[in-house]
């Protein structure tokens, strides 16, 4: 059976080509045949199995890429930001939801300053329903703002059509405590 297998071993050498004899490790074996199952050759992942960290470059279409221009940007062009910016984007959220807690606090403490004023605002432009609610209530108590009943009527009323709860039954308050011009400004506004 040793002999058997001598035999075969040699004759197995014997019918190898020239190129699979360069090959002094199983590494290299592998890769020839690799190479020789597809037409001369070498995939990417074959070429960089031994560095998992590095980027994947393929030497053989590099100088290609060297060459290559950006393709002109017209109208029906869509570019892709393919960076990641998760991290990033959820500190920043974070910190938005930081402001928020602060500037409600500060409304709820009769503190409010510019900042805060700006920040509740800059909310009701994106439509958030609770700054909407808040700034009405701001509005009617003439907390961080001068009074304004039309204003607050309206916020309001926004607030109801983004499924704010007890919206209307607070526009139909602050409308009742109207005088006579602002429910005339009301009526003329819609």
């Amino acid at each position: 059976m040793k002999y058997f297998m001598a035999f075969m071993t040699l004759l197995f050498i014997a019918l190898l080509p020239d190129a699979s004899l360069a090959a002094s490790s199983l590494d290299e074996l592998y890769r020839d045949i690799i190479r020789s199952d597809n037409q001369g050759y070498l995939p990417l992942f074959v070429k960089n199995r031994k560095v998992p960290g590095d980027l994947l470059i393929d030497e053989d279409n590099i100088s290609s890429i060297k060459h290559l221009q950006p393709a002109p940007v017209d109208g029906n062009t869509e570019i892709i930001n393919l960076s990641n910016t998760y991290g990033r984007d959820s500190v920043l959220a974070k910190a938005r939801q930081q402001q928020w807690l602060k500037t409600v606090a500060a409304v709820k403490s009769n503190q409010v300053t510019p900042f805060e004023l700006n920040d509740i605002t800059s909310r009701v432009k994106e439509n958030d329903p609770k700054a909407t609610e808040i700034l009405a209530w701001m509005y009617t108590k003439g907390i961080g703002v001068n009074p304004d009943f039309v204003t607050a009527f309206n916020l309001y009323k926004k607030a109801a059509s983004l499924n704010v709860a007890n919206a209307d039954k607070n526009a139909s308050l602050v409308y009742k405590s109207m005088n006579d011009e602002q429910r005339r400004l009301v009526k003329n506004n819609r």
